[in-house]
């Protein structure tokens, strides 16, 4: 009988079977791998393939130390929701699987590396590449690195456009951002050898729908009859068909696809929030999914992504209370609230007057009959309600805030007053109070 081998403590199977990449072209541990020198840098796929990356001097250190039980920078995010007690991104993915089939066999990954960190011809068991910028909306809580529509609409930044051209990532109208450019040749060096040993696909933007080599994926798996790959969207619910190819028939024959809808409110909250998206239509391809998910329970599951900034904090019961007025929320699997990036989007960046009329409004929507429901309902929710007002106490100088409203809020402040009438009246009193 072959000795059991031991497994570290910090062990986790990404450095092992995934890189995550940016359309820029930097190749990063994971989507949530942000600490270290180069927050969670560990390539560049503009300039490099998947297996010179993985067998890459900073790769086979990366598994060197997880081999050994030592915590890195890089993994930050992990160890930090480990030490509150909560599940962490890597735990989730050491032995996750798919009804019974295990498919990351971290015993097996540790047997083909060797003492240096080298690994042994390395598989991509799932696959989360941002492959552009291309995106149809231009969020205010978004930014033109993965939104063509914002990089279409920002001042003159001759430093960021001269840094993408010079990797020869960026398109000639100047906007849209991939790293395929500078490697024609990725799909069929990077994407088609690994997708019949890939098991899950993680597919975000820009907006994934209206990428091309997200199409061509999906086409392949169809074709090729692969339905038992784990599909997960990370989309903007804009389209549900895209260059003649209508997504609900083609997602129909598929076995297991989770849908995260990212949508930050209703009416004119959302279409301000969501600048150039529409609420109708939003809504009616939502219900398009949620039919999709009754129709094959087992198969679908779709979740709304609600992502707490500035703009929509004052509101979250309303939106709760539009959801279940509407029919949404009994139909949903869940509901995840996140935290805007960046200290400009945060409420926390929020004048102290205004934070704790915001933290009044909280503890009253807290116990609103709505939430107290939506509570009961999904299991982590209430857990992350509670992280929004944690975040509340993040120092923010105040200056953030000031020039926000200077370059970005006051040319918009008649929008502003039509769909978040409490931030336009905290725009307004910032100076008086």
């Amino acid at each position: 009988m072959s000795e059991k081998i031991k497994i570290s403590d910090t062990m986790c199977s990404f450095p092992w079977t995934h890189l995550h990449a940016w359309p820029e072209g930097r190749a990063m541990l994971c989507c949530v791998a942000h600490g270290g020198d180069k927050r969670g840098e560990v390539g560049d796929f503009s300039t490099h393939n998947f297996q010179e990356i993985m067998n890459s001097d900073k790769m086979k250190q990366v598994r060197r130390d997880l081999m050994n039980g030592i915590k890195i920078p890089e993994c930050e995010a992990c160890w930090k929701d480990e030490e509150l007690g909560k599940h962490s991104f890597r735990r989730g993915k050491n032995k996750y699987s798919i009804g019974s089939e295990q498919y990351v066999e971290i015993e097996n990954l540790l047997k083909k590396t060797h003492p240096d960190g080298t690994l042994e011809d390395p598989k991509m068991l799932y696959m989360d590449f941002r492959f552009s910028n291309l995106c149809n909306l231009g969020c205010q809580t978004c930014g033109s690195p993965l939104s063509s529509t914002i990089a279409n609409n920002r001042e003159n930044n001759d430093s960021e456009e001269n840094f993408l051209k010079n990797k020869n990532v960026l398109s000639e109208r100047g906007t849209v951002t991939s790293f395929v450019y500078a490697r024609p040749d990725f799909m069929e060096v990077d994407v088609y050898p690994y997708l019949n040993d890939c098991r899950e696909f993680y597919f975000a933007g820009g907006e994934p729908l209206m990428h091309q080599e997200h199409l061509d994926i999906l086409k392949y798996l169809d074709a090729n009859k692969l339905y038992d790959k784990h599909i997960i969207y990370s989309t903007n619910m804009t389209l549900t068909k895209w260059k003649g190819t209508d997504f609900l028939e083609l997602w129909k024959n598929f076995n297991k696809i989770l849908f995260w809808c990212s949508i930050d409110g209703y009416g004119d909250q959302l279409e301000f929030i969501r600048e150039f998206s529409n609420h109708s239509n939003i809504f009616k391809n939502l219900d398009k999914l949620l039919k999709l998910k009754e129709s094959n329970p087992k198969s679908f599951n779709v979740n709304i992504c609600y992502t707490h900034s500035l703009y929509n904090a004052y509101y979250t019961k309303e939106f709760f209370q539009f959801l279940f007025d509407n029919g949404f929320l009994d139909r949903l699997g869940d509901i995840e609230l996140n935290v805007a990036y960046d200290d400009e989007n945060s409420p926390a960046c929020l004048p102290s007057f205004a934070i704790e009329e915001l933290r009044k409004k909280r503890a009253e929507d807290r116990q609103s009959d709505v939430m107290q429901y939506a509570f009961t309902k999904f299991d982590r929710l209430e857990h992350y309600f509670d992280a929004i007002d944690i975040s509340l106490d993040d120092k923010i100088p105040s200056s953030v805030f000031d020039k926000l409203v200077q370059t970005k809020l006051k040319p918009k402040m008649e929008k502003i007053e039509k769909a978040l009438p409490w931030l336009a009246s905290v725009i307004k009193r910032n100076r008086i109070i």
